[in-house]
């Protein structure tokens, strides 16, 4: 072809991909005139109690993956369709920690791995599927006051710490006869890890350097005893605080697991539990028990009287659908993992 011809037809393709270009640009347009202005999604105004009553719990927002981070671009979707790569999502999460730079991580049974959300970077990964050590069924999920993370994995049978980059470097449980770890709990002032088993109706104890300190329990209804106890929480006194899930009770240990109290009792009326999971405690000592079967989670002071409820059936923000681990942090922001709706809440307690 002569240095003309080529000349024309350059010249032809470049009309043709500018005339395509002002094509999605008037359809761009034409889109925009014709839907109302995009606003930014605010969290919905939602409050515990309703007024008249002083609010005590509001939401704020919710971590479902990679879509949290990122936003659609309008000239993307003219020129190249609708984005089919969803990144990241939750499939079936269980536990909830977060870390000193607001980093959120999110056991997931239904991905095999912890799910990590960094506000600051406006990023989603994962870790622990990949590497010498895969997980299976993590579960529980805590950081100790190096910030160093532990995750129980019930397929496995062991917990496991893992370092900044995500690999495993200490594997906890095999010569004590882990069956099925489920919840833990971390008392930074004494570096003890919590580790609740919940066929083998126990607790047991390790330092956070790995070190077996021993084990609680045995299964029955008596004070000290547990029925399939699943999740564990630490006040800043070092008490723990052990859901015992099958006597549908919180008992209370000192740290030497004398038994202090305990509070609950089967019923579908409030105050009462069916499936009680979650534990956390907020920087006043108020604690929170998650029922999976009312789908909410429950308030009460350190006697185990009830303070208030939050959350119904369904899927609007507020309401959950098998909720499961609850995290409270330093600034009293307290996360929810919501499984069937596959996402975590976060809601703050606002002191008085």
């Amino acid at each position: 072809m002569d240095r003309s011809r080529r000349d024309q037809c350059e010249t032809v393709m470049v009309a043709a991909i500018f005339s395509s270009l002002l094509v999605a640009l008037a359809f761009s347009s034409a889109e925009a005139k014709s839907r109302k202005p995009e606003t930014s999604k605010a969290a919905p105004d939602l409050v515990w109690p309703l007024p008249p009553e002083s609010p005590r719990i509001r939401y704020v927002e919710t971590f479902t993956g990679t879509a949290d981070y990122k936003k659609p671009s309008r000239w993307r979707r003219v020129l190249l369709g609708p984005e089919t790569d969803s990144g990241i999502v939750l499939r079936k999460p269980y536990g909830v920690a977060t870390d000193s730079a607001g980093r959120v991580y999110v056991s997931d049974t239904g991905l095999g791995a912890v799910v990590v959300f960094d506000r600051t970077a406006r990023s989603v990964r994962t870790f622990g599927d990949s590497g010498r050590i895969r997980l299976v069924t993590p579960i529980g999920i805590a950081l100790d006051d190096q910030e160093r993370l532990f995750v129980a994995d019930a397929g496995l049978s062991q917990v496991f710490r893992f370092d900044a980059n995500g690999d495993a470097v200490l594997a906890l449980g095999r010569d004590q006869g882990l069956k099925s770890p489920a919840g833990i709990a971390i008392d930074r002032n004494r570096h003890r890890l919590y580790v609740v088993d919940t066929q083998l109706h126990q607790i047991l104890l390790y330092s956070t350097d790995g070190e077996f300190q021993g084990r609680w329990g045995q299964r029955g209804p008596a004070a000290g005893e547990f029925n399939f106890p699943t999740n564990v929480a630490v006040d800043t006194a070092g008490n723990v605080y052990v859901v015992d899930t099958g006597n549908f009770r919180v008992q209370a240990l000192d740290p030497d697991g004398k038994p202090l109290s305990s509070f609950g009792r089967p019923g579908d009326a409030l105050g009462s539990f069916h499936r009680p999971k979650g534990i956390g405690l907020d920087s006043q000592g108020h604690l929170y028990v998650v029922d999976a079967a009312f789908n909410n989670f429950q308030i009460f002071d350190a006697e185990g009287h009830l303070l208030l409820d939050v959350g119904t059936t369904g899927q609007e923000p507020g309401s959950f659908w098998l909720p499961a681990g609850i995290h409270i942090d330093g600034s009293d922001r307290v996360y929810v993992v919501d499984q069937i709706n596959r996402r975590v809440q976060v809601f703050q307690y606002m002191k008085q």
